[in-house]
């Protein structure tokens, strides 16, 4: 029977106060989210360190909180202090990890604090409460027997402490099962041995075409670091990678492999955290998250490197898993190896100039060639109103499956329709707290916005003229879904979507069930294009592949060459004549050319000609700086006080003010301002004390800054 994990809790004497005079030591502590670093004393027979987490009694909270030392030291404070008392596990982050915090919330303008709540998962006390729960089970174990902790019990797995090394042996009969590698893997895995046995920061660029087979050569390596005594950090760019990602080195490696990723079960997310505290784990996988864990690699993979799901948004500090994993290497001499065939322009940039070291995979690993992209111009088509799939697309989907191949269909557009027009006056129809059309999805009988997710009937009456007919305009994917049902026999559908894949494990029955070919179509929004392999599928189509045009982002054309490249990469990968047809208005976009000819450095070149000539990055840092607030004039009043700070400072280039894209979310008004810099310093000196103030630097007025 599984023993509870009793829940700890910090000892009544936190709450005391404390004469300075009566003691020696005190200690500055991080708090998560707290406006400040506070002073606290370290009771007499106590033993505090910097990394240290503890229990201290913030403020007028009811409850005490956990903190993490940032400083001891003996100089005494004039007023009275309350005490810190270590959490009764004895945990204690390393030196390396404390430098990650704080140089995170430096390098990205926030604070410790505020960063130390984006580094915590949001159980952990309750993983420290099961780190104590371990060490007091393993004091009771008689000599020469093995126990097992409640937390490994919960899961059906005793792995992550009762094996911890490598089993070389097994590791070598499971690979018999795996293909060997080809001549250019070969060459890639040897230059990454030569690097894996240097010192100090070690960068490389695998640049292979997709279907190269880089998670071979990632599998080497990682079997090549353990052999070495080397942790290995795998990051993927999304959840629904990782079971195919998880599988993969589990067979080959034949050790156990830690998951991190929001969409765990609890049981499973403490129990892989819980393994990382006890420093018993040698291989984590995981999401953009992953990097924030108390586990010190030797060898971090970031495949996908080029996606953008590998920056966090909210809350600050807005870091990049990217530029953190640099930081890493540079301090403490990882290996970092970014795997993509499409490699953001940055990391492009950074390889030309020698700053990483690049290999390259050109063919395929089956030998397969690239599949065959043709363009179709919907200008040019005369067909059916309301109907989105074209003729020629229709025909090669129908081929496909008869000829029993299976195919993927990209529209990157949720819902049924993307727009709800009055038929007496032609307004469309806009959330009323945000500044965004709304979208109507069948399967939620409503229309949504895609912002603040507010349902509202689908007959609400025109908020122009109050009339309550209309009718939709311009399809989404559940439209497309609809279509290819009735017009293509023989189709089985499956979505993949935000829609369809809200619940724990739903992503990884989608892709188990088109795996597994139970059905023959898979259509999705961008989440089908990343690094998924499907020897079935011969056929992509992209439909509106010019939907990214024409948003004001410098990125745009890079981030739709990506997609069209990488969801075209999915097709024809086990042998055959892949095809891929692109849907678009606009044929002649140089973009769509060089997705045709699968022509990677051509794009790079032409968009770094424009990145320079425009002073982009890679050429400058850019900082975007948002200005939300429900009152308009407070707002407008605030970015003009923002940017003459700003504009003092001649050298900082400043864009802006501008409202932003969607300029109203959820009844807040947005406006922002950018700046282009080569130093950051005066920046940081500039909105340092801006944003991270203990009380607002304009009441009512949320500042948040992005960096690139």
């Amino acid at each position: 029977m599984t023993k509870r994990i009793p829940k700890l809790s910090a000892p009544e004497e936190v709450h005391q106060k404390l004469k300075s005079a009566t003691l020696t030591d005190f200690c500055e502590v991080y708090i998560p989210m707290a406006p400040d670093v506070y002073t606290y004393g370290v009771p007499a027979g106590v033993n505090l360190v910097r990394g240290d987490v503890v229990w201290v009694q913030f403020a007028t909270r009811k409850k005490p909180a956990l903190a993490v030392v940032a400083r001891v030291h003996q100089e005494r404070p004039k007023f009275d202090v309350r005490p810190a008392y270590p959490h009764q596990s004895g945990y204690r982050f390393s030196e390396r990890y404390m430098e990650t915090l704080e140089w995170t919330a430096r390098y990205y303008i926030s604070t410790p604090m505020k960063a130390l709540f984006v580094f915590w998962p949001s159980d952990f006390e309750k993983y420290l409460d099961a780190l104590a729960f371990t060490k007091g089970e393993a004091s009771k174990t008689p000599p020469n027997s093995q126990s097992t902790s409640s937390w490994s019990n919960a899961t059906g797995s005793t792995k992550a402490v009762l094996d911890p090394l490598p089993r070389f042996t097994q590791s070598r009969m499971t690979a018999a099962n795996i293909p060997a590698l080809t001549l250019e893997q070969t060459n890639a895995f040897n230059t990454l041995c030569e690097e894996l046995n240097k010192t100090g920061f070690r960068g490389v660029l695998l640049h292979g075409v997709t279907g190269s087979g880089k998670t071979r050569v990632y599998q080497e390596l990682a079997r090549e670091a353990l052999k070495r005594h080397k942790k290995v950090l795998i990051l993927v760019p999304e959840i629904g990678l990782t079971p195919q990602t998880l599988k993969r080195f589990e067979d080959f490696l034949q050790v156990p492999i830690v998951v991190l990723h929001s969409a765990l079960s609890a049981p499973k997310k403490r129990e892989g955290y819980v393994s990382i505290l006890k420093g018993d784990t040698q291989v984590v996988l995981g999401t953009r998250s992953a990097i924030l864990a108390p586990f010190d690699f030797d060898l971090v993979i970031l495949d996908e490197e080029h996606d953008t799901s590998f920056k966090q948004q909210d809350p600050a500090p807005r870091y990049h898993t990217r530029e953190m994993a640099f930081h890493l290497a540079y301090k403490y001499g990882a290996l970092v190896v970014l795997g993509s065939a499409t490699p953001c322009l940055e990391t492009f940039y950074n390889a030309k100039a020698n700053n990483l070291k690049t290999v390259t995979l050109k063919e395929r690993a089956t030998q397969a060639p690239l599949p065959k992209v043709q363009i179709v111009d919907m200008g040019k088509m005369r067909q059916q109103k309301g109907i989105l799939l074209s003729p020629a697309l229709r025909e090669a989907l129908t081929d496909c499956i008869e000829r029993g191949d299976q195919a993927i269909i990209l529209m990157n557009r949720r819902g049924f329709s993307k727009m709800r027009v009055c038929t007496e006056c032609g307004e469309t129809l806009y959330c009323k707290h945000c500044h965004i059309p709304l979208v109507y999805h069948k399967q939620y009988r409503s229309l949504m916005c895609h912002y603040c997710a507010a349902l509202y009937p689908v007959n609400t009456p025109c908020s122009a003229c109050g009339a309550e007919t209309y009718e939709f305009m311009g399809g989404a994917i559940e439209m497309l879904e609809e279509e290819i049902a009735e017009w293509i026999p023989n189709a089985k559908v499956i979505r993949m979507d935000r829609d369809t894949t809200q619940n724990v494990g739903a992503s990884e029955k989608i892709l188990d069930a088109f795996r597994n070919r139970e059905f023959n179509i898979l259509i999705g929004t961008q989440m089908v294009a990343k690094g998924h392999d499907f020897p079935g599928v011969q056929l992509v189509g992209v439909v509106g592949a010019d939907s990214g045009l024409g948003i004001p982002d410098f990125r745009s054309t890079e981030r739709l060459f990506q997609l069209l490249s990488q969801t075209a990469g999915r097709a024809g990968r086990a042998g055959g004549e892949g095809l891929v047809l692109i849907q678009t208005l606009k044929p002649s976009e140089p973009v769509m050319q060089f997705a045709v000819n699968h022509d990677f450095n051509g794009f790079a070149n032409k968009e770094m000609e424009d990145r320079r000539a425009a002073f982009y990055p890679p050429f400058c840092k850019l900082v975007e700086i948002s200005c939300g607030s429900r009152d308009e004039d407070l707002l407008r009043h605030t970015v003009e006080r923002l940017e003459s700070l700003l504009r003092a400072d001649k050298k900082l280039m400043v864009l802006g003010p501008v409202d932003a894209f969607v300029p109203v979310i959820q009844n807040v008004h947005w406006a922002k301002l950018y700046v282009k810099t080569q130093d950051l310093a005066p920046v940081r000196k500039i909105l340092h004390p801006i944003v991270n103030a203990p009380k607002p630097w304009v009441q009512n007025v949320e500042i948040k800054v992005e960096i690139e």
